[in-house]
């Protein structure tokens, strides 16, 4: 009987700059666009970078719609995975997790910060808007709360 080890793939890690803003600061720079921020800020430190950075690591915060299930894995777990993978892989964790309306009806998504405001994220690439970041109000994405 031969063995073998199981080896994670390689993920080549782009280099980006890094800057942080305290948590109360980003909670508040939030509630000032109307959202909600239900559960309070869940870090004393935000780590962020800027749209250069951002745009260096996105492509791999997109996931495939054969996901989705219905109920059991659907919009919000696909922008739950994008902020913890964004934090786990990256260590930035100013991706929050959005439930806002869309013309669509209610719908989970995310939100980033850049230094300069916020722009959003549609993680599923089945939905049109996937792929690239926009913002907020265009294509019909109306945050409402925000998990950060």
């Amino acid at each position: 009987m031969s063995k073998f080890k199981v080896q994670q793939p390689l993920i080549h890690i782009p280099s980006f700059k890094t800057y942080y803003v305290s948590g109360s600061f980003l909670k508040e720079e939030i509630e000032s666009l109307g959202f909600t921020v239900p559960m309070g800020r869940l870090d004393s430190q935000y780590y962020y970078t800027d749209l250069e950075g951002w745009g260096a690591i996105l492509w791999d915060l997109v996931f495939n719609s054969n996901l989705y299930k219905a109920d059991r894995f659907d919009c919000e777990n696909y922008a739950l995975k994008a902020m913890t993978l964004c934090a786990e892989r990256y260590g930035l964790n100013t991706m929050g997790l959005v439930i806002g309306d869309i013309p669509q009806g209610r719908h989970g998504f995310n939100i980033f910060y850049h230094g300069d405001g916020f722009m959003l994220w549609e993680p599923n690439d089945g939905f049109p808007y996937s792929g690239s970041p926009f913002e907020i109000g265009e294509h019909g994405y109306r945050p409402d709360m925000v998990l950060i």
